[in-house]
């Protein structure tokens, strides 16, 4: 095979090594040509010159330079593949697949600009490529079919986008965006969608619309929507009209298909559809055309569907104090307790039977406080190093194998409560982030250090850090991550590799719009769940911070010196010891008979407050999930634990709770399903050492069948 050796961004006069005879077969060859390689040809081949940049390409098709790269990265890989006698490549033992197809020179603010080679563009011309690359559309079945096949890996972020924005306990199937089950119709709604903001596609009369639908009339085999629920989400479009995400919408041509001015101009009965155009040729429609169908439901369509979203769910809680970002009162007087009782203390342990939703409870909690929450699972082998910090291996840029410092998921955790704090946390930077790489993964983006001004190359790498490429070190390359990037932003403090950090980091400062959170964000909130917390060794997981967690020493007067004390960096916000935030509140919870609740000692105990979770305190949660069975449910629930509490040596802490009834959904109300698969293991558990164990057990299982049995005269006393 031959190897062409080209000097590093000398991509314009390498020798083309495919023929135009070549070109025409392998354009000809619907195997090998799929959509997506005839789009990205298409949309070179009408520039002018049939040259541009990826960038000029993504911001006219409105997609990602990535995108736009990587079908001509695969394109040319599998030309170059296919023939078999030659690759590119460059001086550093790189392949070059660019090269195949394209010729290229670099030009204004580091971008480079491509042109398709002469012999590729005398073949499209030949065949009238461009004109022919059509798709054949006869009806929306198949339009829908296309659409799923090509962005199936966008269908499973959208359900799960969806699934954390409905709140849902189980996402829909990730395999499709549209459902379409039903010739007698001429439109499709996302999977899932009904009484909320759709995506929606119809194709009539040979034009094909599409965009976010509202919808207030009968929908085949549902019931009618309920203009009440559907309300928030009008709401929700009608304040973001002039946003950033309906205005280049409407830039694109999306317009409402009836003149709305507020809420009220909305009628019950009709469909609403905020959307697009696309006129077919008869019953063909164009690749450009079809693709800016695709862009638009995976870019600015996608952005404006969240934001109405996420508004929305504002709205639904209360339409006015939402749109402030005021707490609503918690109503639920069980929730107001555990609330009233974590402010006071900071500490809480949720205590009760297994079942009784302590967990649910703890989460319910995190989302009507507003607060910030993660959790935690503790297990046995959970420790200090996982917890608060300890040395984690980690290979350099040469290979060799050492260690470095690593924060614990809870001093992770106080970091992000402490920015809030002090007005740290950038409300954008997510997306200021993908606008950078998008901008640089065309070519390198060339900087040079503060002080000594030494230059060097950056890059995005394939798990999208940034790679820095020393140009006086032999190609020696460093790797900046996004969390580095992210937290010297934030808090102009460098971890590691401060001279190529900061220049990268001015050159976003410099470039981008990069926005705080709103200053009121410092007053938030930020709720630590510690799962199971006695199934871990609570000493040893703690440490030193068995001081600084009492909740009288909450922020700098609880400093501690930790255990790695010596090996933290000058930049580290907790260099001069560690300590809990006052904005922290933890929340612990555990099942009073597992056998390591022991572990828990008391001086750990009094940093606490306690809450046990009774089970008939939680029957509300059956609510919309167990419907006609909660009734036989409740009776079968209260029998059986009263049963349970007459057996010698068990008592209230050994009641089923209510959360294993919910598992009737999964079996159709089939009670003896949920008895032999869920409750009859955890029972024997219990009576586990007993002389007359199924005795017991038999004598459960009447009371949870709610079989009267007559007492035996001679067991009297």
């Amino acid at each position: 095979m031959q190897e062409i050796i080209v000097k590093n961004g000398d991509y314009y006069n390498t020798p083309s090594q495919v023929t135009k005879e070549e070109w025409l077969n392998i354009l000809s060859d619907d195997s090998f040509m799929t959509n997506n390689y005839r789009y990205v040809l298409s949309i070179f081949y009408i520039e002018t010159e049939h040259k541009a940049t990826c960038k000029y390409l993504a911001e006219k098709y409105h997609t990602h330079p990535t995108s736009i790269s990587g079908f001509i990265t695969q394109f040319s890989a599998r030309v170059q593949e296919n023939l078999n006698r030659f690759q590119f490549i460059d001086e550093n033992g790189s392949q070059k697949f660019w090269l195949v197809t394209m010729t290229g020179q670099k030009i204004t603010n580091g971008l480079f600009e491509w042109r398709l080679r002469n012999e590729l563009i005398e073949a499209i011309d030949e065949l009238k490529y461009v004109q022919k690359s059509m798709l054949q559309i006869n009806n929306l079945e198949r339009l829908v079919n296309y659409i799923n096949d090509d962005i199936s890996d966008f269908s499973t972020r959208f359900v799960k986008t969806r699934q954390h924005l409905a709140d849902l306990k189980r996402p829909n199937s990730a395999k499709q965006l549209f459902v379409y089950d039903s010739k007698d119709r001429d439109w499709a709604i996302n999977i899932g969608g009904s009484d909320e903001v759709q995506y929606r596609i119809y194709l009539r009369d040979g034009v094909i619309g599409y965009g976010l639908g509202f919808n207030t009339r009968y929908v085949e085999n549902e019931r009618r929507p309920n203009f009440e629920y559907i309300k928030p989400y009008m709401e929700a479009f009608i304040a973001l009209k002039d946003s950033d995400e309906i205005t280049k919408l409407r830039d694109r041509g999306f317009h409402l298909n009836k003149d709305v001015k507020d809420i009220n101009d909305f009628e019950k009965g009709r469909y609403y559809l905020y959307g697009r155009q696309v006129k077919m040729n008869d019953s063909y429609l164009s690749l450009i055309d079809y693709y800016s169908i695709i862009n638009d439901l995976k870019g600015e369509l996608f952005e404006a569907y969240k934001k109405v979203y996420k508004l929305a769910n504002k709205l639904r809680i209360d339409s006015t104090e939402a749109m402030n970002e005021v707490q609503q009162p918690i109503t639920n007087p069980l929730l107001q307790e555990i609330s009233e009782l974590l402010l006071a203390n900071k500490n809480l342990i949720l205590t009760g039977a297994p079942g009784t939703g302590k967990t649910y409870l703890a989460k319910a909690l995190a989302k009507a406080w507003g607060a910030e929450h993660q959790l935690i699972q503790f297990h046995p082998s959970y420790d200090y190093t996982d917890f608060v910090e300890g040395l984690r291996p980690i290979q350099n840029e040469d290979g060799e194998v050492g260690f470095e410092l690593r924060d614990g998921s809870f001093k992770k955790f106080c970091k992000e409560a402490l920015k809030y704090q002090n007005n740290q946390q950038l409300s954008n930077f997510e997306e200021v982030y993908q606008r950078f790489i998008d901008d640089i993964s065309e070519n390198t983006l060339d900087l040079a250090t503060p002080s000594q001004e030494s230059p060097f190359s950056v890059v995005v790498n394939s798990r999208d850090n940034i790679t820095v490429i020393l140009s006086n070190e032999a190609q020696r390359q460093i790797t900046l991550t996004k969390s580095l990037i992210q937290n010297y932003l934030e808090t102009g403090k460098s971890l590691r590799w401060k001279p190529y950090l900061v220049s990268v980091c001015k050159y976003i400062e410099d470039n981008y719009d990069l926005r705080m959170a709103n200053t009121e964000d410092k007053d938030k909130k930020f709720i630590l769940i510690l799962d199971e917390i006695n199934c871990a060794e609570i000493s040893k997981v703690l440490g030193e911070l068995f001081f600084s967690i009492d909740p009288g020493y909450r922020g700098e007067s609880g400093r501690v010196t930790t255990q790695y004390a010596n090996l933290q960096t000058e930049e580290d916000v907790f260099k001069d010891g560690f300590y809990i935030p006052d904005n922290v509140y933890i929340i612990g919870t555990m099942n009073d008979i597992d056998r390591s609740v022991e572990s828990f000692d008391f001086a750990m105990r009094r940093r606490f407050a306690w809450k046990e979770i009774k089970a008939e305190d939680r029957l509300s949660m059956w609510e919309n999930q167990i419907g006609d069975w909660a009734e036989e449910a409740k009776q079968r629930l209260i029998t059986l634990n009263s049963a349970i509490e007459d057996i010698q040596g068990l008592s209230a802490a050994y009641h089923v709770g209510p959360a294993y009834f919910l598992k009737l959904a999964n079996y159709d109300g089939d009670f003896d399903k949920l008895w032999t698969y869920h409750l009859e293991s955890l029972l024997f558990e219990y009576l586990r050492g007993y002389p007359d164990a199924n005795e017991q057990l038999a004598i459960l299982k009447n009371a949870y069948d709610l079989v009267e049995v007559e007492a035996d005269a001679s067991n009297d006393r």
